[in-house]
């Protein structure tokens, strides 16, 4: 799909038809989003444009990231998006700027690219170049990724309430928290990915003005703020599973506890019951008519006696 933005006297036009669009000037934004070659291709040879492949829009070197020419600029990023599984996975996009046109390549439905779309159907005064529209999706995304961490943020709260001696303590809720620690350095790494593109932008020469070079710069210090949140969720991430395995072993200590004391307090009637089991012809108990009575209240006296001592030395 093709979405091309044109800027007339009164208002900003969406194009879908590529194959009737002659006319580039004042082209805004050539938006394709899961383009056949045949699109790629039609897009290429109307605006004398070429798209990295995909495999290039996957590379982690800063070259491949950023590519700054005379003539045009191209900055490749990663977007967050769920997935069936509703978990999250990573996405490409490929930004260039050549002129006052921006091209954006990518194989997704992004919200960001949505909003960015609402923004300049309603405010088409603040968008006059691809420039424009480039750092507001990348502002769009930031705010996303900020609720995202907010949202994991307040999941993390409530398995931290669930946290205490009482609690059913499953595998479950050590994997949850596993699922959350690979959540969260997933975070991490789509924002610092947006940190050395944006930073590679501010140092651009020539492709963006003062005002727009402010918003990257406000840009930066927000990301650097959600850098640092991720980085203290990783923390508290590590404090859950440690105090989780901590009640683990304290749950274990317990049962291994219980099952001590139970041997003990059942040792001092075993030891009688093995003295006056013993087959020799020399015992005074064996014919005396009260023997067996002595003999079982000798075992339960020594077993109180046992936990009576245990509970003084508060081992119990």
């Amino acid at each position: 799909m093709i979405r091309i933005f044109q800027q007339d006297a009164t208002s900003v036009r969406k194009i879908r038809d590529i194959d009737s669009f002659s006319n580039t000037e004042r082209t805004l934004w050539v938006d394709l989003q899961n383009p056949t070659p045949a699109e790629i291709k039609s897009v290429e040879e109307k605006f004398d444009v070429d798209f990295l492949s995909q495999q290039e829009q996957l590379e982690i070197e800063s070259s491949s990231r950023y590519i700054e020419e005379d003539d045009f600029l191209i900055a490749n990023s990663n977007f967050l998006v769920p997935d069936a599984d509703q978990r999250y996975i990573n996405v490409p996009v490929s930004f260039l700027l050549k002129d006052d046109t921006l091209f954006t390549y990518r194989n997704a439905d992004l919200k960001s690219f949505a909003d960015t779309v609402k923004r300049i159907k309603s405010r088409r005064a603040l968008f006059s170049d691809g420039a424009q529209i480039l750092i507001s999706i990348f502002e769009s995304r930031i705010d996303y990724d900020a609720d995202l961490i907010e949202l994991v943020s307040g999941e993390i709260k409530a398995i931290n309430r669930l946290l205490d001696l009482d609690a059913n303590l499953d595998r479950e809720m050590l994997l949850n928290i596993n699922d959350y620690q690979e959540l969260t350095m997933l975070i991490r790494e789509n924002v610092v990915d947006k940190q050395r593109v944006i930073t590679s932008m501010i140092r651009s020469d020539g492709w963006f003005n003062d005002a727009e070079q402010q918003r990257l710069r406000t840009l930066i210090k927000d990301i650097n703020s959600l850098i640092e949140h991720t980085n203290f969720i990783f923390e508290r991430l590590e404090f859950l599973q440690n105090t989780y395995l901590g009640l683990i072993d304290l749950e274990q200590n317990r049962v291994v506890k219980i099952f001590t004391v139970v041997s003990l307090v059942f040792l001092p009637p075993t030891l009688l019951a093995s003295i006056w089991g013993m087959n020799f012809d020399e015992m005074p108990e064996v014919h005396w008519k009260y023997g067996y009575v002595f003999a079982l209240a000798m075992m339960v006296l020594s077993s109180a006696l046992t936990v009576w001592i245990f509970r003084r030395k508060n081992w119990l």
